[in-house]
Order: C-alpha cells, then sequence, then structure tokens
C-alpha cells in the first residue's frame, strides 16, 4: 500500500531533491532509510516537496500521510500521531535528532534590533517569542539567509545542517555570515503520520517507526551515512 510523505526540499545528504522530486539515484540517506522502513512494514514510501506551512496542513486536512522531520508539539499531536511510550514522544523511534541556530553578519553594519526570520510555520516560532524577538516567516532557506546578509533582519534562525549545507555551496553568503554558538534549541524530528492514515492502518505505523529505529543501528546505516558525507 502507498504511504505519502511530504516535507521541505532538503539541502543536504539526508534528502536529495531535482526539479521538485526525488533523486532518482542517490536520494538521500534519510530516503533510504524510510523507504527501507517501509518495505519492511508493506508500505512503499512516496515523496512529495512542498513548503512546510503547506506540509502540516496537508497531514492536518489527510491530504497526506505524514511529514517530516517534525518535532512535537502539542498543537501538532491535535492532528498528527507521534511514536509515542509511556504517555512521550518516543525519541529512539525518531528520524534524527537536530539543532536550530542562529545565523548572523560577520561584521555587522547596523546593531541588532531582535528581528529573526525563520521558516514559515517552524516548531522554533514559538522558541523565538519566548526569547523576546520579533520575526518574520519566509519559505526559503536562501532566502532567509540573504536576508540576513543584506540587513534586512539580524539574524536567522535556521535547521544546523541545513543553514551550513546551503554556506557549503555558497561562498559569498558563507564569507558575510556567522553561526552563533550555541545552538538556540535542540529536536528531535519524527515522521509525524496523520491521524487518518494511523487510525486505518496503526499495524503498520507502529511498524514503520520501530523499523526506522532499527534500520539506524545497523552497520548498513552507518556505511550508507557515511558514502554520502564522503560525497561532499
Amino acid at each position: 500500500m502507498p504511504m505519502v510523505l511530504v516535507t521541505t526540499p532538503k539541502h543536504t545528504d539526508e534528502i536529495r531533491v531535482v526539479d521538485g522530486t526525488i533523486a532518482a539515484n542517490r536520494p538521500g540517506h534519510h530516503a533510504e532509510l524510510m523507504v527501507d522502513a517501509g518495505k519492511q512494514c508493506g508500505a512503499a514510501v512516496e515523496f512529495r516537496f512542498v513548503p512546510w506551512q503547506r506540509a502540516l496542513l496537508q497531514v492536518k486536512n489527510g491530504d497526506a500521510d505524514g511529514a517530516f522531520s517534525s518535532s512535537y508539539d502539542d498543537e501538532r499531536a491535535t492532528y498528527g500521531v507521534y511514536p509515542m511510550i509511556n504517555g512521550k514522544p518516543d525519541s529512539s523511534r525518531a528520524l534524527k535528532g537536530y539543532s536550530y541556530s542562529l545565523y548572523v553578519p560577520r561584521h555587522p553594519a547596523q546593531a541588532w534590533d531582535g528581528r529573526v526570520a525563520a521558516e514559515r510555520g517552524s516548531s522554533i516560532i514559538p522558541r523565538l517569542v519566548e526569547q523576546g524577538f520579533s520575526h518574520v516567516e519566509i519559505n526559503d532557506t536562501v532566502t532567509m539567509l540573504r536576508m540576513v546578509a543584506g540587513g534586512r533582519v539580524s539574524a536567522a534562525a535556521i535547521i544546523t545542517s541545513v543553514a551550513d549545507a546551503v554556506l557549503a555551496d555558497a561562498p559569498d553568503l558563507a564569507a558575510a555570515l556567522t553561526r552563533r554558538e550555541p545552538p538556540i534549541e535542540d529536536k528531535f524530528g519524527y515522521v509525524m503520520l496523520s491521524k487518518a492514515f494511523h487510525t486505518r492502518h496503526q499495524g503498520v505505523a507502529e511498524c514503520f517507526w520501530s523499523a526506522i529505529r532499527d534500520i539506524k543501528a545497523t552497520p548498513l546505516h552507518a556505511e550508507r551515512v557515511q558514502s554520502y558525507q564522503a560525497e561532499k
């Protein structure tokens, strides 16, 4: 049976997207992981790529079976389902651990004004509000980084691995920007499934999350990740 998973196109070896579709060869180690987990559980995983806010809406409306990598929060849990243990998200069955960092100018031309760019609908936004930052929501990582470099915002709050991958391919931005340490928040990213899918296929859902955990622990997966990293 098909399992349609949506996400924002990534700029990393986790998911490789060419012209809006998954790369035919070497699609990324997370893509391979989820396809393998699906095969173990009788699900043919299909990927679609849309802006993150739309991905969440598609899960909420039942237009997609799940979204990744989605950190847990109470609002998303009203329409999505996560792997749980003892009433809490089971991080052992997360797709990945990751962090958000602030990217700022290396040589700021103006004073810090607390205005931060963030991906539309991203889970870091409540943290920014909590810390007293004002924020503007943008769909595209490159656009956020260019806004910082151009002085339109003081910083951008972006998933660290994603921003670092963009900067590795954009020497002009890498020369203009730097990453603040430490990260502003550490998170776990899950394959969040829609309530409709989980209700219809609970056994498949639980199998899929557990297969992600088990495959990640294998030497084969470690070799796969290393092979992608070696291509950089």
